[in-house]
């Protein structure tokens, strides 16, 4: 692209096809630092009925007679619905040439790696760091005056704050344990007495325990007044934390530190990543950011389209469970009115 003379928007589309195999994906972009940990189920169009069985009972004495017993179980339907979202661009290629130059290897030959391919990258990044802001608390809202991505969809931290006001979540269910506010002294403990108190088939599986960076820092202070050196999911010495297992679950629970999650926020989600859904369409979708001709031949112009949305396979004590604090902390809701 000659980014001094008008732009020649049928190059533009050939180009992306012809190197579409370099295109990102929305998905494995910054937003995928999050999505990574959910179980993807596309072809999702509209809506899907999600359900685990549970285990009913169908033996019992023999007594010579057959009675026909046919309580197998039980499914508890739970609906994902997908909400559509837009990625839209319009920008004056001119300003990025710098950066293309400094950036991209084989920047100095465009023909072998176009800037028009740069450019479509540049901006799915940019929709990808949007859509990780506000993945996990967006809240779906039906007024067409409201445009934010935040409410586009019911994010997964948003589903479960309804279904504990709806009263499907609470310590009467068992899905819910009174952890408290953590502090320094004592997060590892509470940490570790809320998987504990989980039934025992739950504590057989590969977990997941989501909490906030914040949190993930005060459990890593907690580590070394404990005298306890951190190390990575291949048991080396590490400056990093983010495969780092929950002490005292014998590397059966995965600390996840999720960046999107408010700040300060002491809320804790303790679940399997089967359970964790996120629905779309098709994955193209998400790396699709076609360029159109707007009428200005010197801007770059592109649109593109995808469906997404989150829902718990189940919310059954046997694989999830959350403490009792808000996944937005009371103060920052407070400054935020202010």
């Amino acid at each position: 692209m000659d980014l001094t003379t008008p732009i020649d928007i049928q190059a533009v589309i050939g180009a992306v096809k012809k190197h579409k195999d370099l295109l990102v994906t929305l998905d494995a972009e910054e937003a995928g630092d999050i999505l990574k940990h959910f179980t993807p189920i596309p072809g999702v169009k509209d809506s899907i009925t999600l359900g685990r069985t549970t285990l009913g009972k169908i033996s019992h004495k023999y007594t010579g007679q057959f009675v026909g017993q046919v309580s197998n179980g039980k499914i508890v339907p739970r609906t994902l619905t997908v909400y559509p979202c837009v990625m839209e661009m319009d920008d004056e290629p001119e300003r990025y040439r710098r950066t293309y130059i400094t950036e991209v290897k084989g920047g100095l030959y465009p023909k072998e790696h176009p800037f028009e391919i740069w450019l479509n990258n540049y901006g799915i990044k940019c929709a990808s760091k949007e859509l990780h802001d506000v993945i996990l608390i967006a809240k779906y809202d039906a007024d067409a005056k409201k445009t934010d991505l935040s409410t586009s969809f019911d994010g997964p931290f948003t589903i479960l704050e309804d279904e504990k006001t709806a009263g499907n979540i609470s310590e009467e269910k068992g899905n819910m344990y009174k952890t408290g506010a953590f502090s320094l002294a004592d997060i590892g403990t509470k940490l570790l007495e809320m998987y504990r108190s989980r039934v025992n088939t739950f504590r057989k599986k590969k977990a997941k325990l989501f909490i906030s960076p914040d949190l993930g820092d005060m459990y890593d202070d907690w580590l070394e007044d404990q005298g306890v050196l951190v190390v990575d999911g291949s048991g080396n010495l590490s400056e990093t934390t983010d495969q780092q297992f929950l002490r005292g679950t014998n590397k059966k629970v995965e600390i996840v530190r999720l960046t999107g999650m408010p700040d300060g926020s002491h809320f804790v989600l303790l679940t399997t990543k089967e359970n964790c859904c996120y629905g779309y369409d098709k994955e193209e979708d998400f790396r699709r950011l076609i360029p159109f001709n707007s009428g200005n031949p010197y801007h770059y112009n592109a649109a593109g389209k995808y469906v997404l949305g989150f829902q718990f396979v189940t919310l059954d004590k046997s694989e999830l469970c959350i403490n009792d604090q808000p996944v937005t902390p009371v103060e920052s809701e407070s400054d935020d009115s202010e």
